[in-house]
């Protein structure tokens, strides 16, 4: 049962009191299917970052009928345009060379640069990533490049998640891979199901760091999806704020903001081990 929303804000003055940032050049959230929560996560990540006061450069690689869904302040990579750069002077690196300029200037300074790779976009990332070095490129510049791979717990999404896996761990050796196993529904991660030990005997031999993303309850992600607001936000609205963004009573409200609270804290505290901040990022 999570804390009363009045802690909400307590959450993020915390990381922002005592998580200085790491030297994170960019981190790619990918996955191999839709509806998983890649977007979510690129958010969280963002804001995770921004906690500790790290600038954040956001890019969205997806369809084109998606960008009006994002904010206008984030990149964007239409995928529909990948395959007429697939006969372009560098194929579908030409796509992302028109930011490199700007992402290399961002690590350069200390930002993180946060990938939400689409469904599909996975394969773009790898496309671009294997033939250029990028990995190599940002390590070159004192960062590393991270691959956050989307799971959720079922089998077939386990083996998905595995192959992409490998495909990081051949076409970008270079690259750090975090796995992140999202769960969907409120079923308890710790049970011993039989599809539980399915996913286990599919994901435990994987050599990769992983950490694993609770159940939001109370429809917390979704009473305040539209709103356009940030975690931040949502964290230290006030109540009559949480009504206006969610359409919804104090009373509800305040609950989708509690559960929201702890369930990024959940996660937070998972990725403070991933990405301890220790030093200055420069």
């Amino acid at each position: 049962m999570p804390k009363s929303g009045s802690n909400a804000s307590n959450t993020i003055n915390t990381m922002s009191s005592t998580l200085p940032a790491l030297p994170v050049g960019i981190v790619a959230v990918t996955g191999a299917s839709t509806a998983m929560g890649k977007s979510t996560f690129a958010d969280l990540t963002a804001s995770y970052f921004q906690s500790a006061k790290v600038a954040v450069h956001t890019m969205r690689i997806e369809t084109g009928r998606r960008r009006a869904e994002f904010s206008e302040r984030n990149s964007f990579v239409d995928l529909d345009e990948a395959g007429k750069a697939a006969n372009a002077v560098g194929a579908e690196a030409s796509l992302l060379d028109r930011y490199w300029p700007k992402m290399k200037a961002g690590i350069d300074n200390g930002q993180v640069n946060v990938i939400d790779c689409g469904a599909g976009a996975q394969n773009f990332l790898i496309r671009v990533a294997g033939p250029t070095g990028l990995a190599e490129l940002v390590a070159a510049r004192g960062a590393r490049l991270w691959v956050a791979v989307m799971a959720t717990p079922d089998a077939e999404s386990a083996r998905q998640a595995a192959a992409l896996v490998g495909d990081v761990a051949h076409w970008m050796p270079g690259a750090e891979v975090l796995l992140a196993l999202n769960h969907t529904s409120p079923t308890h991660p710790g049970l011993d199901t039989p599809q539980a030990r399915a996913v286990a005997a599919i994901l435990d031999p994987l050599q990769v760091r992983r950490i694993e993303i609770p159940f939001c309850g109370a429809q917390a992600l979704a009473a305040f999806a539209d709103s356009g607001r940030t975690f931040h936000e949502i964290l230290r609205a006030t109540p009559e704020q949480l009504m206006r963004w969610s359409g919804k009573g104090e009373l509800s409200a305040l609950s989708a903001q509690a559960h929201l609270a702890a369930w990024w804290r959940a996660i937070v505290d998972q990725l403070a081990v991933v990405w301890p901040f220790a030093a200055p990022n420069r």
